[in-house]
């Protein structure tokens, strides 16, 4: 059996106090400026990608801080299997998830929730394009706007293509490029 013995004082203990009052004094002031600074950077525009995700408000909030209007209600909510090896069109796939912040590697062989929206004003004016975010324990791991048309295209949610130029009429009767 050991015993271990101290001797307290009570200038020790005072000190002791007065250290963890410091401490929790430093933690009450410094909290709530760091609160405040992550909720007005979320307020004044989008929200962080490594941000939870229980709910369906949360995840159209996430998608219209960057911009894109969608049908409040999923399209479809389907639980799907990351591969355990990436082929090409994985490894693509996963290049656009790394320019912005994301990166499925980690969740090789996984299974992970696949929540897809519907755009209701694409900038470019096409139709039928979607929002897709795929959560893992709320958490996003990957996100991309998409279209399923043949000629269709994929692009991660942090990139708005610029909407195209209309042709416009001139005076002459021709038809001519607007101007940027």
């Amino acid at each position: 059996m050991i015993v271990f013995a101290a001797k307290i004082s009570v200038k020790k203990v005072v000190a002791g106090v007065i250290a963890i009052g410091a401490v929790a004094l430093g933690v009450a002031v410094l909290a709530p400026a760091a609160a405040e600074t992550v909720s007005a950077s979320a307020s004044q525009g989008e929200m962080d990608l490594d941000s939870k995700l229980k709910t369906n408000e949360q995840r159209v909030a996430l998608l219209e801080s960057y911009g894109w209007t969608v049908d409040p209600e999923p399209r479809s909510e389907r639980e799907v299997q990351i591969p355990k090896t990436f082929d090409d069109t994985y490894q693509a796939y996963n290049a656009i998830q790394l320019e912005q912040g994301l990166d499925l590697i980690p969740y090789q062989g996984k299974r992970a929730t696949l929540y897809t929206y519907e755009l209701t004003d694409y900038p470019t004016g096409e139709q039928g394009v979607t929002a897709n975010l795929l959560i893992r324990r709320n958490r996003l791991i990957a996100a991309d706007i998409s279209s399923a048309e043949a000629d269709g295209f994929v692009h991660g949610i942090t990139a708005i293509p610029e909407t195209e130029a209309v042709p416009q009429q001139d005076t002459a009767g021709e038809s001519a490029e607007a101007a940027p």
